[in-house]
């Protein structure tokens, strides 16, 4: 089974399904099912004759059947949905568990038209197809928005559509959580953002990093061809962003442009703004749909995927926040041309460290790219970003709000969180720094505590040293080490660490003895 699912075209009557979809699964190398096409052919008559004598309840029952049965092929599929299907009780469980949703959608007049003016032979529009599309309009719009990608047909050919729809899903990571989402990792993916805002969105607050307002305008203004209204709400990026009078405030604006429940956030910046839009996003209205636009290679690794939200406390980082999982994220390297070298080469210690979680091919995509990375080069970067967001997504997939597994993406962060806060929070070792050096202390720890070969861990910091992350904090090991019981996942002051058996072979929730701590920190070399 692919890693997208099945792909599963759905969309009101006359929007192109079962015209796009052969184009499409041949654009693919897939093969392909029709659901209405099934029905008549397992049944002998046509969808109008099932609804006319055997009513619709029947047919219904029908298209259930092959749907189901095709989503449980082994082989991925392009699947052509009929209308309704995603409409039933329980249908989009179904198909978010096993495939990627593409909603096909026109103006209603471009609908019509396709349907030949009168709709007559569509069961459900015959008589008054205009209005009819109307009602079906409403009552499906909220299963549609459900859909991962969302196209439009208006003025393009069904090859145009097909194309649209492979560019779509090409190279893009499925984040399986309980409301999957997909990962678009390419040039040029931040033109596609209104196919990823959920198509009942009127109103769009683009909440942005002031460093990169003109990828937030040029993100508004594809927005407004979409016929969507958009607010660009600009603030200071690092840190110091992340605290509640900030998220107090952009609530009061977000009520202020008049976001509705169906509306939408759009995140771009770093990873700070990330985490402070997503809360915002989570909490206004009591969550509303938001889409995350990493601009930083330390986002488009680490926090742009996995849904976590917050805001820093006077105690240490993200005390404060909720999981909420975005409905799409857009990661397009070209934008990383203007990150300073400094913030470049920082993100890399994320990058290590998930070679180290996750060992098997990230290890040897890290080694075999890894020069060119830091070279920017543009494929380079593409396949290490996408490399690191399917580990990220396979784990958070597995445990979405970290009570298990995921705990292992901390590797490095229980020292790099506590220089952090202790240097400043920015004013010292910025995330990537004070990671890789946790990621030593980390280290050190593995080989006595868990038995990692002495290789491996050379192997770890020989790879840092080649990223340029050789800082060191300029404090006193039993600070660090008195500051470690504040980390957000310490229980009764104690720290649990995250190390390792061996290269890929993470253990969780461990318990250090501080003279422990203290070498290791001493042996990591304290500024």
């Amino acid at each position: 089974m692919s890693a997208l699912g099945h792909v599963v075209l759905v969309g009101l009557p006359g929007s192109g399904k079962s015209t796009v979809a052969p184009i499409l699964a041949g654009r693919l190398g897939r093969g392909l099912v029709d659901t209405d096409a099934d029905v008549e052919k397992r049944l002998g008559m046509s969808v109008e004759r099932v609804f006319s004598e055997l009513g619709e309840a029947r047919f219904r029952a029908e298209e259930r059947h092959t749907a189901e049965a095709a989503l449980n092929s082994s082989e991925p599929l392009v699947i052509a949905a009929g209308g309704g299907l995603i409409a039933q009780r329980g249908a989009i469980e179904i198909l978010e568990r096993h495939a990627t949703l593409v909603c096909l959608d026109a103006d209603d007049a471009h609908l019509v038209d396709r349907l030949g003016g009168d709709g007559a032979v569509r069961p459900l529009l015959a008589g008054s197809p205009h209005e009819s599309l109307r009602h079906l309009r409403a009552v499906r719009s909220a299963a549609h928005s459900h859909a991962h990608v969302h196209i439009r047909t208006d003025g393009r050919t069904p090859e145009e559509v097909a194309d649209r729809v492979a560019a779509a899903l090409s190279g893009s990571v499925r984040v399986a959580t309980a409301h999957p989402y997909l990962v678009r990792v390419g040039a040029g993916v931040l033109d596609s953002v209104a196919e990823q805002v959920p198509p009942t969105a009127r109103r769009v607050a683009v909440i942005a990093d002031e460093a990169v307002s003109t990828v937030a305008e040029h993100l508004a203004s594809r927005l407004r061809l979409a016929d969507v209204t958009v607010t660009v709400m600009a603030i200071p990026g690092g840190e110091d962003a992340k605290r509640w009078s900030v998220a107090g405030a952009l609530l009061e604006r977000c009520s202020d442009a008049g976001l509705e429940r169906d509306d939408c956030i759009v995140a771009v910046g770093g990873g700070t703004v990330g985490d402070l839009a997503g809360l915002v996003a989570a909490t206004y209205l009591r969550g509303i749909a938001w889409v995350v636009v990493p601009t930083t290679l330390l986002a488009m690794v680490d926090s742009a995927v996995g849904g976590k939200t917050g805001v820093n406390l006077r105690r240490g980082k993200n005390l404060a926040g909720v999981f909420w999982q975005p409905c799409a994220v857009l990661c397009d390297p070209t934008v990383l041309e203007t990150v300073s070298q400094r913030s470049f080469r920082s993100a890399f210690a994320e990058i290590v460290k998930s070679s180290m979680v996750g060992g098997s091919d990230l290890t040897e995509l890290v080694e075999r790219r890894l020069h060119a990375g830091l070279e920017r080069d543009p494929d380079a970067l593409v396949e290490l970003v996408r490399g690191c967001c399917e580990l990220k997504a396979g784990v958070v997939a597995g445990d979405e709000r970290e009570s298990g597994r995921r705990a292992i993406l901390n590797y490095g962060h229980t020292v790099g969180h506590a220089v952090e806060v202790l240097t400043g929070l920015g004013a010292g070792l910025d995330h990537g720094e004070a990671v890789a050096f946790g990621m030593r202390v980390a280290g050190a720890l593995s080989i006595v505590e868990s038995g990692c070969p002495t290789a491996d861990i050379a192997h770890q910091d020989e790879l840092l040293d080649a990223c340029g992350l050789t800082e060191r904090p300029r404090l006193a090991p039993d600070e660090i080490a008195g500051h470690l019981g504040l980390d957000k996942k310490a229980r009764g002051g104690v720290a649990r660490w995250v190390l390792l058996r061996r290269r890929g072979e993470p253990v969780m929730g461990i318990v250090v003895e501080p003279t422990a701590v203290i070498r290791a920190l001493t042996q990591a070399g304290v500024a």
